[in-house]
């Protein structure tokens, strides 16, 4: 539910969620009181009744409308976006659908059926994950749905020399060139790049805190939490990307964002920048991953690959980071053959 603000008068306004008129439009109930504690409960009051009393009544959009509203200062603005986008895109036979017609499943399991033509196993599992929340906040407990299984994708990771090509190529592309060194030598998140500021740099030494996320109206938002807890951290620039970081900084305010391009326009670049020189379609994402994997290659400690990817347990980072070079693990199997063959041919001579 919304917090209560302050208005001119003293008083103290909540407006909540209401829906949608005839064209389209969102409309919001108001709620005035003297304190705002009196406001909120007004508000939280009608959200309430209004849940109890007509949940026969509503249609999956306006319910999932209710939910998300309801949630709104708890839930991430990226999870927010996803909802929306959820509503928008993935569920098109269920909105208009009053919610007791969906109580028993069958018309959830037609549009799962439906969306598993067009959608990844990850998708559909964020699509029921919305669904059954929305019903369960009206006390509908939706079960046995079922969907594809879970896909293993394995993530296209530069090999060493293919890391060591990019990071010069980046020197042709200035603006996005900080940004990519922060994910592969420093293992930031698209996220986390976006939300540094001067103040957040003392020479080499980078705190990482928070991230910026586009919100439900793909607006970049500043949130103080990171993916994991483990996500605030300090981390050691090369000497390098220091000093490219403070050259950038030096035009900025001390809490002015670093960089002014959006996570999706860095990405959009790098891709260019791979496609004219002939090289696999690797994303920033890939870059972070490559951090982990050189990193593992060279022998550091899981434990210290954690810390400084900010990973919160090592079952998250062996599972999804700890990546071996395609072109290291050959020279390992090669070296291994060399080791069968000598055996062999000893015993042969025997």
């Amino acid at each position: 539910m919304a917090n209560a603000k302050k208005l001119p008068s003293g008083s103290w306004r909540v407006q909540v969620y209401a829906g949608k008129d005839a064209s389209g439009k969102r409309m919001y109930q108001s709620f005035t009181a003297p304190t705002k504690k009196e406001a909120e409960f007004l508000a939280a009051e009608y959200i309430y009744k209004r849940k109890n009393t007509t949940r026969e009544k509503l249609t999956f959009q306006e319910a999932s409308d209710q939910y998300i509203e309801n949630r709104q200062n708890i839930l991430s603005p990226s999870t927010i976006r996803c909802y929306r986008i959820i509503q928008r895109n993935s569920v098109p036979n269920l909105l208009n659908i009053k919610i007791d017609r969906l109580a028993d499943g069958f018309l959830i399991q037609q549009q799962m059926n439906e969306n598993a033509k067009r959608y990844s196993a990850k998708s559909l599992r964020n699509q029921l994950g919305f669904i059954t929340a929305v019903m369960g906040f009206f006390k509908y407990h939706i079960s046995d749905i079922a969907i594809k299984p879970k896909e293993n994708h394995s993530i296209l990771v530069p090999t060493k020399n293919d890391a060591e090509k990019i990071m010069q190529l980046l020197k042709e592309a200035p603006d996005i060139e900080c940004q990519a060194l922060l994910a592969i030598t420093c293992s930031l998140r698209q996220s986390e790049i976006a939300a540094i500021t001067p103040a957040d740099i003392k020479g080499e030494l980078l705190s990482v805190h928070g991230a910026r996320i586009p919100d439900e109206h793909n607006k970049l938002v500043y949130k103080e939490t990171n993916k994991s807890d483990a996500g605030w951290r300090s981390v050691l620039m090369p000497e390098y990307l220091a000093k490219r970081m403070e050259e950038l900084c030096a035009s900025k305010q001390s809490n002015d964002w670093v960089f002014d391009t959006t996570p999706s326009q860095v990405l959009r670049k790098f891709k260019r920048l791979l496609i004219s020189h002939d090289m696999p379609p690797y994303t920033m994402h890939s870059l972070r991953h490559c951090f982990a994997a050189i990193m593992h290659a060279r022998n550091v400690p899981d434990k210290y690959i954690m810390e400084m990817g900010g990973w919160s347990s090592d079952n998250v980072m062996k599972k999804v980071y700890q990546y071996t070079f395609e072109d290291e693990t050959n020279k390992a199997k090669e070296q291994a053959n060399q080791y069968f063959d000598d055996l062999i041919s000893n015993d042969s001579k025997k």
